[in-house]
C-alpha cells in the first residue's frame, strides 16, 4: 500500500509502464515502482519526454479513487536518465527511439554497458559496432535522441515559469530541436507563437535570462501584446495615446521610449498607421493597427463599395405589385414602416433593417424571400451560428447556414471554397445577426458574394456587440454607401409578450422590471416574463436550481437540458459561471443519472457507440475527468474556439453522447456527431450556464439570468437587453433589484475604436 494520504508530496521512484498517453497534452497514467510499496502505484498527469526506467520525482498529491483506488495526481516532476545496466535495457527498449526495439537495446547496451546513453548523446558514430546498424540507422537513432533530449531540456528550463506540459509539447513541436535555444535567444517569440502563452510569461523568462527591461525585444513584444489586448477588448485601432497609456503601464518604461519603438514597428510594417476618426468624423489622432486586421477592414469597405456601385443582375422587380403581392401571401397588410423597409430593401444593392423583438424583422425577411423565389433567383441566407441560422431558416421559410458553412471550409487548403476567385453562386444574399459579425470573419464573408449580387444585412444594433474584434453593423450603419432602415414600433404579435414590452421598457431606461416574486410558492405560471427577488448568492442559486430541477419541468414540460439556458454576467463567484455550472451538473445530471443514460436510453445505448467499441468487452464508462472538471454521458457542452477541421465554431453547443473505454476521448452530438481526444478537451467546457456574449445569435424557450450586486463591474443596460431577447417563451430574473437597475441604468457602452467607417467613407470618395 502507499503512504498514508496526504497532498502536497513527493514521491520518487522507477518508472516501470507506461498504461496511457495523449500526445496533444502529454498527459500519462503511468505505473512507478517507489521503494515504500511493494508493488507499483498508479500515477496520472503530465509527464512529458519520459521512457520507462527513468527514475521520476514526483511533486503532487494522493487521491483515492472509488473504482481504482489510491492514485498520485502529478503537479510538477524531475526526471533522471538511468544509471543501471537494467534502467537503460528498459529505457531503450520501451520504443523511445526509432530503430531502437527490445532487440537492439539489448545489443546495444550489451556491447556499451553502463556507457549506453552517454555513446548515443555524444558519439553516435560508435553505433556501428552493433550488427545492423549501419549509418541510416544511427542516424535516425541519433535524431530521435535529439528530440527527447529537447521536450525534456525544454520541460525541465520552462517547469518554473509556470508553462504547462502541453504548451511544452507545441513548443517542441513548432521550434523541434532547436526550442531550447529559440527560449534562450528570442523568448518573446513565445508569446506571438504559442497559444495560450501570453507576454507575462515570456517576459518573466526572458528577464530571468538577463534581457535588460528597456531592450528593443522586451518594447515591442509589449507593444504588440497591448494591440492584441485591444482587439481582444473588441477595438479594430489603437490611437497611439491609448497604445502609449496602455504599453507603459505593461513595461514599466517611460512613454518617450515607448513611441519611439511604436514608430520603429510602423516603419517595419508590424503595425500600420492611420488617421483615426470616430462615427461622427470628428478626429482622434494618430493610431496603429495589426497589418492583418488593418486588410480585413479594408477588404470589407473594398467588397461593399463594389458591391453597391455594380449593376443588380436580379430579374426586373415592380416594387410596389411585388409588395401587394407579398401581403396578400402573408395575409395582412403590412405596417407603412415595413412596406418602406421592403421598398428600400428590393431597390437596393446595399440593404441594413435593424430592430428590437416584435418590430417586423420576420415579416420583412419573409416577404423578401417569397418575391426573389417568385422571380427564379438564387438566395442563399446565413448567419454566424448553427442556432441563429435555425431561427432564421424558421422565420424566412427558407434553408439557412452558418456563414462557415456557406463559404465551405476545406481542410487542405486551410481556406475557404467560396472566395474573391470563387464566388458564392448566389444573386441575393440575406445575413441575419449581423451584430455578431467580427471584421475577420466579415471580411471571408464580403469578399466571396459577386459583385451582381443584393446584399440584406439584418440585425439589432442595440444588442451586445461581436466577441471578436470590430463593430460591423455600427460602422456600416454609420458610413455609406450602405441603405438603413430602422424599426422602431412593436407590431400587434408582439404587443402582448411580457418579453417584448420588457426589452423595448429596457431600452427606454425603465429601472423596473415590473411584478416581482419573494417566494417561489406565488410563481405565475401564465408569465412569460418573471423577476424572482434574491438577495444572496446562495438564495440565487438555490432558487434556479429549484426552477431548472422541479418547476419549470413540472410546470411546464420544459426539458432542461434542451430548452433551458442560464446566462450569467460573470463567470467567478457563487453567481457566476463556473460555479453555476458545476452546481447544474450535479443537479440535472448527476453521474448516477449518466450511468442510467447509459445503460437504458436508446439515445446513449451502446449499439450507437460502435466508433468507441473495443474487442474487449469494457463497460462504457459513464463519465471522464479532465482538469478540475468531470464530463458525463448527457452533459450539455459548448466548443470555446474555431475548429474547422471538426467543422465545429466557436459557440455551438453539444451533448455529451459517449466516453471511450478507456477514458481516452468522448463524442459530442452537435448538429453531426463529433469525437473529442482527451487533449482536445481544452476546447470544450460545460453549458448548463453561459455568457450573455455567448448567448448571442441563439434563441432558447426558457432562460435564467441571474444578476446580483457583485456582478456590477459587468453590468449594462446592452447586456440585459440581449439576455432578455434570447428567450423566445419565458424569462426568469433571479437576484437584486437593486442590481437590475443598476444595469439599466448604465448605458454607457464603451465605443469600440474600429477604422472601417473612415475606409468606407474613403473608397466612397475613391470611386
Amino acid at each position: 500500500m502507499p503512504p498514508q494520504i496526504q497532498t502536497d508530496q513527493t514521491i520518487s521512484g522507477v518508472l516501470e509502464r507506461i498504461i496511457y498517453f495523449n500526445e496533444e497534452n502529454a498527459y500519462c497514467v503511468a505505473e512507478v515502482q517507489i521503494p515504500e510499496s511493494k508493488r507499483p502505484v498508479t500515477v496520472l498527469g503530465p509527464l512529458p519526454g519520459v521512457q520507462c526506467g527513468e527514475t521520476l520525482q514526483l511533486n503532487g498529491e494522493w487521491k483515492r479513487h472509488p473504482q481504482h483506488g489510491d492514485q498520485f495526481k502529478i503537479a510538477s516532476f524531475q526526471s533522471k536518465l538511468p544509471a543501471s545496466v537494467h534502467g537503460i535495457r528498459k529505457y531503450l527498449g520501451s520504443g523511445l527511439i526509432h530503430g531502437i526495439g527490445k532487440s537492439y537495446a539489448q545489443k546495444i547496451v550489451d556491447h556499451f554497458g553502463a556507457d549506453t546513453l552517454q555513446i548515443i548523446s555524444e558519439d553516435s558514430g560508435r553505433l556501428h559496432e552493433i550488427p545492423g546498424i549501419g549509418k541510416q540507422r544511427a542516424k535516425s537513432i541519433k535524431a530521435a535522441w535529439d528530440e527527447q533530449s529537447a521536450v525534456r531540456d525544454v520541460m525541465m528550463f520552462l517547469q518554473t515559469y509556470g508553462v504547462t506540459p502541453s504548451q511544452c509539447v507545441r513548443l517542441v513541436k513548432k521550434y523541434g530541436s532547436g526550442a531550447k535555444r529559440i527560449l534562450q535567444d528570442e523568448p518573446y517569440r513565445l508569446a506571438q507563437d504559442i497559444e495560450r502563452i501570453g507576454f507575462k510569461t515570456a517576459d518573466k523568462i526572458a528577464l530571468n535570462l538577463g534581457f535588460p527591461t528597456n531592450s528593443k525585444e522586451r518594447i515591442d513584444a509589449g507593444i504588440l501584446h497591448t494591440m492584441r489586448q485591444l482587439e481582444d477588448e473588441g477595438h479594430t485601432l489603437g490611437t497611439e495615446t491609448m497604445l502609449l497609456e496602455k504599453a507603459t503601464q505593461l513595461l514599466s518604461l517611460d512613454p518617450p521610449q515607448i513611441q519611439q519603438r511604436i514608430r520603429a514597428l510602423d516603419q517595419s510594417a508590424q503595425l500600420f498607421g492611420v488617421q483615426a476618426y470616430d462615427t461622427n468624423q470628428e478626429f482622434l489622432g494618430p493610431a496603429f493597427q495589426l497589418p492583418g486586421t488593418a486588410g480585413a477592414e479594408q477588404r470589407i469597405a473594398d467588397a461593399i463599395v463594389r458591391i453597391a456601385h455594380t449593376a443588380s443582375i436580379l430579374p426586373p422587380i415592380k416594387v410596389d405589385a411585388a409588395i401587394e403581392w407579398a401581403q396578400s401571401r402573408a395575409g395582412f397588410a403590412f405596417a407603412d414602416q415595413q412596406s418602406e423597409a421592403l421598398r428600400t430593401t428590393l431597390q437596393s444593392k446595399v440593404a441594413i433593417i435593424t430592430g428590437g423583438p416584435g418590430t417586423g424583422k420576420t415579416t420583412i425577411l419573409r416577404a423578401v424571400v417569397d418575391i426573389v423565389r417568385a422571380k427564379r433567383a438564387r438566395i442563399f441566407l446565413a448567419s454566424p451560428t448553427g442556432r441563429a441560422a435555425q431561427r432564421l431558416a424558421e422565420a424566412s421559410g427558407a434553408s439557412a447556414s452558418t456563414i462557415h458553412r456557406l463559404l465551405k471550409y476545406d481542410p487542405a487548403t486551410r481556406g475557404f471554397t467560396y472566395n474573391e476567385d470563387n464566388p458564392l453562386p448566389c444573386d441575393f444574399l440575406i445575413v441575419d445577426e449581423t451584430s455578431m459579425l467580427d471584421t475577420r470573419l466579415a471580411a471571408q464573408l464580403f469578399q466571396a458574394i459577386p459583385s451582381g449580387a443584393h446584399l440584406l444585412l439584418v440585425g439589432d444594433a442595440d444588442q451586445l456587440p461581436s466577441v471578436g474584434a470590430g463593430n460591423i453593423l455600427g460602422d456600416l450603419m454609420a458610413a455609406p454607401p450602405a441603405h438603413v432602415t430602422r424599426l422602431d414600433t412593436i407590431y400587434r404579435q408582439g404587443k402582448e409578450s411580457g418579453i417584448v414590452t420588457t426589452a423595448h421598457a429596457i431600452l427606454h431606461g425603465e429601472t423596473h422590471p415590473g411584478r416581482t416574486f419573494r417566494s417561489l410558492r406565488d410563481l405565475d405560471a401564465d408569465l412569460d416574463f418573471t423577476f424572482i427577488e434574491a438577495e444572496q448568492p446562495e438564495q440565487c442559486v438555490q432558487a434556479i436550481q429549484y426552477l431548472a430541477r422541479e418547476y419549470l419541468p413540472k410546470t411546464h414540460g420544459i426539458d432542461p437540458i434542451k430548452d433551458l439556458q442560464v446566462m450569467s454576467p460573470m463567470h467567478r463567484g457563487r453567481g457566476g459561471i463556473t460555479a453555476l455550472n458545476t452546481d447544474l451538473q450535479e443537479t440535472l445530471n448527476p453521474r448516477e443519472k449518466a450511468e442510467s443514460r447509459l445503460r437504458s436510453d436508446p439515445d446513449y445505448a451502446p449499439a450507437t457507440q460502435t466508433h468507441f467499441r473495443e474487442k474487449t468487452r469494457k463497460p462504457l464508462p459513464a463519465e471522464i475527468e479532465y482538469g478540475s472538471s468531470f464530463y458525463r454521458i448527457g452533459d450539455k457542452v459548448i466548443q470555446t474556439r474555431n475548429n474547422y477541421d471538426k467543422n465545429v465554431f466557436n459557440g455551438d453547443t453539444g451533448v455529451i453522447k459517449a466516453i471511450a473505454p478507456d477514458r481516452s476521448g468522448l463524442s459530442i452530438q452537435f448538429d453531426e456527431l463529433v469525437e473529442y481526444t482527451k487533449g482536445e478537451l481544452s476546447e470544450v467546457r460545460h453549458a448548463y450556464a453561459i455568457s450573455i456574449h455567448k448567448s448571442q445569435g441563439s434563441e432558447y424557450p426558457v432562460v435564467i439570468i441571474p444578476l446580483l450586486k457583485q456582478h456590477f463591474l459587468l453590468l449594462q443596460r446592452n447586456l440585459i437587453y440581449t439576455g432578455v431577447t434570447r428567450a423566445r417563451c419565458k424569462v426568469y430574473f433571479v437576484g437584486s433589484l437593486d442590481a437590475y437597475a443598476m444595469a439599466i441604468k448604465n448605458n454607457e457602452q464603451q465605443v469600440r475604436m474600429t477604422h472601417l467607417h473612415t475606409r468606407l467613407r474613403k473608397a466612397m470618395e475613391n470611386l
